[in-house]
C-alpha cells in the first residue's frame, strides 16, 4: 500500500506545479480533463465478461508528459450452459494512479501511454475457489483487496469548444485474481 500513497501524495505536488511548469513551458491553454468511459472487459482466469464504468481526472504537467487519477467500477459474469448457474460473478471498485506520454499531440487529437500502480477491492463469488474465501454450498464467496500495475494506450479527439472524446486499451495486472484486459471509449471536457 505504501506505493499507492507515495504515488498519490506526487500526484497532489505535481498537480500544485502544473501552473508554473505550464507557464514556463507554454503548454497547452486546457491543461487538465476530467472523462467518464465504458468499457468491455475480459477477465482471462475465468473467462468472465462484463463492463467497467470509469472516471478519469488528467493533467499535463509538461508538453507531452501528464499525471492522471482512475476510479472504476467492474461488473462481469460467466454463465455455464451446461449448469445453467453463474459460475463466475466478480464486482470490482478500481484505482489507479496513472503517468503518461504523449506519443502525438496536436490541436484536435492525442495519442498517449500511460502507467500506475493500481489498487482494487474484489468481491467474487465463485465456483472455482482456490482454497480462499468462504464456501457457500457448491459456490465460494471472495473478499478481498488486491494491489497491481494499469498499462493502457489511449486516443483523445477535442470535440467542441472544450469537449474530449476518445478510446482506452487497457490491461490491469494485480498480484492477486484475475488480471483484466479492458477496452472502450469516454467522454468528457478539458479545463
Amino acid at each position: 500500500m505504501k506505493p499507492l500513497l507515495a504515488s498519490a501524495i506526487l500526484f497532489v505536488l505535481l498537480c500544485l506545479q502544473a501552473p508554473v511548469l505550464q507557464a514556463q513551458i507554454g503548454g497547452s491553454s486546457n491543461p487538465g480533463s476530467l472523462r467518464a468511459g465504458i468499457n468491455y472487459v475480459f477477465l482471462s482466469d475465468s473467462d468472465s465478461q462484463g463492463l467497467l464504468f470509469q472516471n478519469t481526472l488528467h493533467h499535463y504537467v509538461g508538453k507531452r508528459f501528464g499525471v492522471g487519477v482512475n476510479l472504476g467500477l467492474l461488473s462481469a459474469k460467466n454463465y455455464d450452459e451446461a449448469m445453467q448457474i453463474y459460475t463466475v460473478q466478480n464486482a470490482f471498485y478500481m484505482a489507479s494512479v496513472e503517468g503518461t506520454f504523449d506519443l502525438m499531440q496536436n490541436e484536435s487529437v492525442a495519442f498517449r501511454l500511460g502507467v500506475g500502480p493500481a489498487v482494487r477491492h474484489r468481491s467474487e463469488i465463485s465456483s472455482d475457489p482456490e482454497d480462499q474465501g468462504t464456501q457457500d454450498g457448491s459456490v465460494t464467496h471472495i473478499k478481498t483487496t488486491d494491489i497491481g500495475v494499469d498499462a493502457f494506450i489511449e486516443n483523445d479527439f477535442s470535440i467542441l469548444r472544450n469537449g474530449v472524446a476518445g478510446g482506452r486499451v487497457g490491461y490491469f495486472y494485480y498480484t492477486k485474481g484475475t488480471a483484466v484486459l479492458s477496452i472502450g471509449i469516454h467522454l468528457g471536457f478539458s479545463f
